[in-house]
């Protein structure tokens, strides 16, 4: 057993591996804000999943205790980060790394399943990165379209198997799927479209040819993967008595609140369609690659053997794309929405470069100086399509840091007001007024201790509950400390928000007005700092008030 592994370890394909882990290693470094190059993860979004986390594990039951609407996996494997670094984000970007590099493997192995040469292979894993941190779909990294990227290659890669194989595979691959199919149900279920396409279009198939044995090992076995993946948060939230709780706001509020289209099932898979074809038109890569590709895909005969392969990749394809933007109209959809799609781009990219690198005549052999151009060349293609680089340190004082004009080295509002609450003498309890989590529990360590913690991009009418329960706990005097932003040239008097969005966040992560709590909030809480950067393009002051003395 040892000889085998240590065989492995030195075999050629480990070197691979070790190369594309380098090469991922390196390119997260400075596309992921939460990688140390960066002066803090400004990320909305990532700052809510690590604050619930870090409630989660000091005993705050999520949908219970405290309102967010991720699912569960999401908030326990940012609170299993908060208990190794409480107020960084570097254990999520080793996970942001080895799901890069997982990606990158799968796109090799996908090459060498469909008959490439290793070096051939190899040279599309390492460009790669490209399609996985396209800007601004990837946008500031630690998103759960970009953690189902290589969950959506391995079923891709699944497909290919079945194809070549009379669909007949080891059990495993089953249990794995049903494993994935249970964790992303609890973590972002509009995610699903692939698996469902999958597992109704190959039941369906082995139904017909009447392979009742295949059939039965399919469903047994992605059955255990898909209980062993969700069993556990059922009994956590019946222990917790959370379960009630955990529908309403995972299932109902989301379905109320973010699927903004009322029309037919019909008509909102059409919306879908009408939005995937813009994305297509968007970008001349995502033309070419998503729907020419694709075509080539589905009526290359070398690629799959059967019909029936054909068709069921072409299904699962859709029905991913379809179904993660189900119910959303043009208005409401965010970039990073999408980047599901890319993972759709590979088996087009092998196809092309598979016939492009066949007029370079590559040597049978690894050759270094092709490997090194070609990581030379995807490097500056991933700089070219992702450039969160110009907000790292690398670019000291950036406007993500300070709008001084100063060569007097500067932190953002972040790390400064985190260090004055750990420094006070009073309780580090922390509301973060108006906007999503803008960052000020993660940098100060503040663990969120009410139920409404930040704000949603859900207009104030549809869930007034949320600013309103905020505002009670300003009244009432419930935290230490207030934390909340303004446009630069506003006050805290005289911003109402956005005239066209009333009631609503808008760009630059600007809450719907402070004038509404200005006298409220300058009666119990004193200012302490401000402090003025860019956020999304836009100038943004932010303001920490501490509760005043009775």
């Amino acid at each position: 057993m040892k000889q085998r592994i240590m065989r492995r370890l030195k075999s050629h394909d480990a070197q691979y591996f070790y190369l594309l882990t380098i090469i991922g290693i390196f390119m997260m470094t400075f596309c992921s804000y939460t990688s140390p190059a960066f002066y803090f993860d400004y990320s909305p979004d990532n700052n809510a999943f690590f604050s619930v986390g870090k409630a989660m594990m000091h005993g705050v039951v999520p949908y219970k205790d405290i309102f967010e609407q991720k699912g569960p996996y999401v908030y326990f494997i940012h609170g299993l980060a908060s208990l190794i670094a409480a107020r960084s984000f570097i254990i999520i970007f080793v996970l942001e790394i080895i799901i890069l590099v997982a990606a990158m493997w799968l796109t090799y192995r996908l090459g060498r399943l469909l008959a490439m040469r290793s070096l051939p292979a190899l040279l599309i894993a390492i460009v790669s990165p490209v399609l996985f941190i396209f800007h601004p779909y990837y946008d500031y990294g630690d998103t759960v379209e970009y953690a189902v990227l290589p969950l959506i290659l391995s079923l891709i890669y699944l497909v290919v198997l079945l194809d070549r194989h009379g669909f007949t595979v080891n059990h495993w691959w089953y249990f794995a799927q049903g494993l994935f199919v249970g964790i992303v149900f609890l973590s972002k279920y509009t995610l699903l479209g692939a698996w469902i396409a999958f597992y109704l279009m190959l039941g369906v198939y082995l139904l017909h040819r009447h392979r009742t044995a295949t059939l039965w090992q399919m469903v047994l076995w992605s059955g255990a993967g898909f209980l062993l993946a969700t069993v556990p948060w059922l009994l956590y939230f019946l222990a917790t008595g959370s379960l009630k709780a955990f529908i309403n706001v995972y299932f109902l509020f989301n379905t109320r609140a973010y699927l903004t289209s009322s029309v037919s099932v019909f008509a909102n898979l059409v919306q879908s369609a009408v939005l995937l074809a813009q994305f297509f038109l968007n970008h001349v890569v995502f033309f070419v690659l998503g729907l020419l590709g694709t075509l080539l895909v589905i009526f290359q005969p070398k690629l799959f053997h059967t019909t029936f392969g054909r068709a069921l990749y072409l299904v699962i394809f859709l029905a991913s794309d379809l179904l993660a933007l189900y119910g959303y109209d043009s208005g409401s959809v965010y970039a990073y929405y999408q980047l599901v799609y890319f993972a759709f781009f590979v088996l087009p990219l092998i196809l092309m470069a598979r016939w492009g690198l066949t007029f370079a005549k590559l040597p049978a052999t690894d050759d270094p100086f092709i490997i090194v151009a070609t990581v030379v060349l995807s490097t500056f293609l991933v700089l070219g399509v992702n450039n969160n680089v110009v907000s790292s340190r690398l670019f000291p004082n950036n406007a993500s840091v300070t709008k001084q004009d100063t060569v007097v080295p500067q932190q953002p509002a972040q790390v400064v007001f985190g260090r004055i609450m750990r420094r006070s003498s009073q309780p580090l309890t922390l509301l973060n007024y108006g906007s999503i989590d803008m960052g000020f529990y993660t940098a100060s360590g503040a663990v969120p201790n009410t139920y409404y913690f930040q704000n949603y991009n859900i207009p104030e009418q549809d869930a007034p509950q949320i600013l309103r329960g905020q505002r009670a706990t300003i009244r009432h005097r419930k935290v230490e400390w207030v934390v909340l932003n303004t446009p630069a040239k506003k006050t805290l008097r005289n911003w109402t928000g956005d005239p066209y969005h009333k009631g609503q966040i808008t760009g630059g992560n600007l809450n719907p007005g402070t004038r509404v709590i200005a006298k409220s909030l300058t009666k119990n809480y004193r200012l302490v700092a401000r402090h003025t950067q860019s956020f999304e393009s836009v100038n943004v002051t932010y303001r920490l008030y501490q509760r005043r003395a009775r």
